[in-house]
């Protein structure tokens, strides 16, 4: 474990699991921190890649602060990281939030640091308009001021997550609790967004997997976002899982995203 001060005087916290394999970046969701990745962790490091997690500002164990609390500046607390550890050819791994994290930074800082991304069940567009509806479910302009405050408390997850697994999260969390009005600026700034040319113009190898049961979205919405992939994307469902596909079957999501690690040419 150790912490980095961003450029804005921040404090960061990470764990970089130093190997000789790639490097693989995995980036927890609003709300999320570090250990929600463990079977991921466990899986990579087993398979010799250099793993390293992060705290979002005002997340896990990272400092508390209202500063600059925007998904573009996420994007640049990544780009710092990478800058003062020196990575090249990383493959990114984004949740939820996490993935619109990646879209931030593709924004900002192109492909060249990067080998493959992965996102989990997100959408670049979280809101809902007449020309898109593969956002958060019921959310559009005239229910934003409700919904922005209360979606996030539903339950997210449909299959059953280890009791075990669930007790070692609850520590963590208790000993560095999460401030939900804090960091509300952040929520707001992630539900406007808007991250489809990002998606659609990244050429980097991809893979995209969906809890087949994510209370989050509307029934099949990725036939939404067909047009957005490219036709070597792997676009992948579990079935039987919400929005935590990772947390609740993560056998099945460790098999998927090795695979796809190991394709040459993805």
């Amino acid at each position: 474990m150790a912490f980095f001060k961003t450029k804005d005087g921040v404090s960061i916290n990470y764990e970089d699991r130093s190997a000789e394999g790639q490097t693989v970046v995995l980036l927890s969701g609003f709300s999320g921190i570090q250990a929600e990745w463990q079977y991921q962790i466990d899986m990579l490091t087993a398979a010799g890649y250099r793993v390293l997690t992060m705290d979002w500002r005002s997340h896990g164990r990272s400092a508390r602060t209202s500063k600059n609390l925007r998904i573009s500046r996420l994007a640049a607390d990544l780009e710092e990281l990478f800058t003062m550890l020196n990575l090249k050819k990383v493959i990114l791994i984004g949740h939820s939030m996490g993935a619109s994290v990646i879209w931030a930074y593709l924004s900002l800082f192109g492909q060249d640091r990067l080998a493959k991304v992965v996102y989990v069940d997100e959408s670049p567009k979280l809101l809902n308009d007449a020309d898109w509806s593969a956002g958060i479910r019921g959310l559009d302009w005239t229910t934003f001021p409700v919904l922005s405050k209360t979606f996030f408390h539903q339950r997210l997850t449909v299959a059953p997550v280890s009791r075990d697994f669930k007790r070692e999260l609850m520590k963590e969390k208790v000993a560095h609790p999460f401030d939900f009005d804090l960091v509300f600026p952040l929520l707001v700034d992630h539900l406007l967004a808007d991250w489809r040319e990002n998606l659609a113009d990244c050429t980097l190898p991809t893979l995209f997997v969906a809890g087949e049961q994510s209370p989050l979205w509307k029934n099949n919405y990725l036939a939404d976002m067909a047009g957005l992939f490219k036709e070597e994307d792997q676009v992948v469902t579990i079935p039987g899982t919400g929005h935590l596909p990772h947390l609740e079957k993560p056998e099945d999501f460790n098999t998927i995203l090795h695979v796809f690690l190991q394709t040459e040419g993805q």
